[in-house]
């Protein structure tokens, strides 16, 4: 299963995106959770400590790669398995649950 949590600044997108993911994750369903806001906070809502939080590495930007097929188009590709991926990026969080952050603020104002 997968699902995607959208919604406008403001709008609780991290609170329930870190509450589905607890309550699945309780249920003994395997769970990555991809954090993909220019803010990310995902990170704590899942139970990782504030001062570890910039431990947390973010996703490389040449995982994907963009291939023409047939008709000129081009499309994105994965470099490597979601599992690969998860496996060298992926930090873990309470409940077993494995994170993936896009991005990352590297200093204030980067957000």
């Amino acid at each position: 299963m997968k699902i995607a949590i959208a919604g406008k600044g403001g709008s609780g997108k991290t609170t329930i995106a870190g509450t589905l993911a607890r309550l699945f994750a309780q249920e003994n369903h395997p769970v990555l959770a991809i954090d993909g806001d220019s803010n990310p906070n995902l990170g704590i809502t899942l139970g990782i400590p504030a001062e570890k939080i910039n431990d947390v590495e973010a996703l490389p930007g040449n995982l994907i790669e963009y291939e023409e097929d047939a008709n000129g188009d081009r499309h994105p590709v994965l470099q490597h398995s979601i599992e690969d991926i998860a496996d060298r990026y992926g930090t873990m969080a309470s409940d077993d649950i494995q994170l993936l952050a896009m991005k990352k603020i590297d200093h204030a104002g980067a957000g």
